[in-house]
């Protein structure tokens, strides 16, 4: 006996929870959703392997199927997502062996960004982290946590204050964001909060060794929990994927 109505095939994807559209805004539609696409990932509210329709993200934001149909191929192309059918993108799952290499690259990178937070910090930013630090103690769901990382990170990186630096974390954060999703299953919030709360120590006393030295302790020990539970490559995989890099450059 039927439950309810069914549909044939794969699950209907639901649509992320964006933002909104800014009607007077001097970005374009495309634009617009391409951004509140990638900070969805970021922040961790899409899954590794997930769905993404562009029909069901036009109707949540209610606009026309064209911009979003845009924004999608834009992400596709920065290699986040994938193009399996003619109407779904589903969210790249990270190898064992490229999550490592981008979480190497994101050492580096946040670590300097976190260096020169130290020197701009205020009274006021330190008031936000930890605000949004104190929010783990709290947080009712995975996605919450998953989101309040990503808050309290850039909230860390836009003291920064680059532009230039904010896009390249942002690029990585959009390829790894998702995998968030393997850390919080396992993860102890005191962890976290003990971590974080000795990036912001060390912001407080405008110390940039102390502040890279906290965040870079951080990622580490993310990449102990999320690394293991990742596949790795097969040498028939990897070898494919250098041939196609080859073809592609025109080698």
């Amino acid at each position: 006996m039927k439950k309810g109505k069914e549909t044939r095939g794969r699950k209907q994807s639901e649509s992320p929870q964006l933002g909104s559209i800014d009607p007077d805004s001097e970005e374009s539609v495309e634009r617009q959703v391409y951004g509140l696409i990638k900070e969805a990932l970021m922040a961790g509210l899409l899954a590794p392997g997930s769905a993404i329709t562009g029909r069901s993200i036009a109707n949540g934001l209610g606009i026309s199927p064209t911009p979003v149909r845009d924004a999608l191929k834009r992400l596709e192309a920065d290699g986040v997502i994938e193009g399996r059918n003619k109407s779904a993108y589903f969210v790249n799952e990270l190898t064992r062996e490229k999550y490592i290499d981008i979480l190497n690259v994101r050492s580096e990178i946040e670590c300097y960004a976190a260096g020169l937070a130290a020197k701009a910090a205020t009274p006021d930013d330190i008031s936000y982290l930890e605000q949004v630090n104190a929010k783990y103690v709290v947080a009712k769901s995975m996605t919450e946590s998953i989101r309040l990382n990503y808050f309290f990170h850039f909230g860390i990186y836009k003291l920064a204050k680059s532009a230039v630096l904010l896009d390249v974390i942002s690029n990585l954060w959009v390829r790894i964001g998702p995998s968030m999703h393997l850390y919080m299953q396992s993860y102890k919030v005191s962890d976290v909060v003990n971590n974080h709360s000795r990036i912001v120590t060390a912001l407080k006393k405008h110390d940039s060794v102390a502040a890279a030295a906290a965040l870079r302790k951080d990622l580490n020990e993310a990449i102990k929990v999320i690394a293991p539970r990742l596949p790795t490559i097969s040498a028939e995989r990897a070898l494919d994927e250098v041939s196609r890099s080859f073809a592609t450059s025109g080698k």
